[in-house]
């Protein structure tokens, strides 16, 4: 059972003006976990050119006024993938299910895009997580290469 009411929570879009919340929320989890890595740097410091210039986006929960989580569909015009990435909800807000909110989002999002496969890449010790994408229907694929040290498992699932 969701833990807030819809007064309460907003499912909102990226602005300039959330960039510090946007970065705030990521490295407070990835820290929390792992370190920092040169990639996170590259794509927290400049979400403009690496998320949203490619064709993806960022929504964020904002919860009574105050930004506790975020969540991002990137797009590789490379090879045509779309992949869930930079999600994060704040320590003292998690087990509410706004992960699964704005996971949702985003997933409701990409079909009306026309997307027809979402990836992701995250770690077994991230239990609730992986939880949630269970939840919207991932499933584990083949590792294969990640750009990430602490990406262990690679999930996706068809829209």
């Amino acid at each position: 059972m969701d833990n807030y009411t819809a007064a309460d929570l907003e499912i909102i879009e990226y602005a300039p003006q959330y960039h510090d919340d946007f970065r705030r929320l990521n490295h407070e989890w990835i820290t929390r976990y792992f370190e920092l890595e040169p990639a996170d740097h590259v794509t927290l410091g400049d979400p403009q050119t690496h998320l949203l210039d490619p064709g993806g986006f960022i929504l964020l929960a904002r919860y009574q006024g105050a930004i506790v989580g975020s969540g991002a569909l990137l797009h590789n015009p490379a090879d045509g993938s779309w992949k869930l990435a930079k999600m994060a909800v704040t320590d003292q807000m998690q087990g509410r299910g706004i992960g699964y909110a704005l996971c949702k989002a985003i997933l409701d999002r990409a079909r009306t895009m026309g997307v027809t496969r979402v990836e992701l890449v995250s770690n077994h010790i991230l239990l609730p997580a992986l939880h949630v994408y269970r939840k919207l229907g991932f499933v584990e694929v083949p590792l294969g290469t990640v750009m990430y040290k602490r990406g262990n498992v690679r999930m996706a699932v068809d829209l």
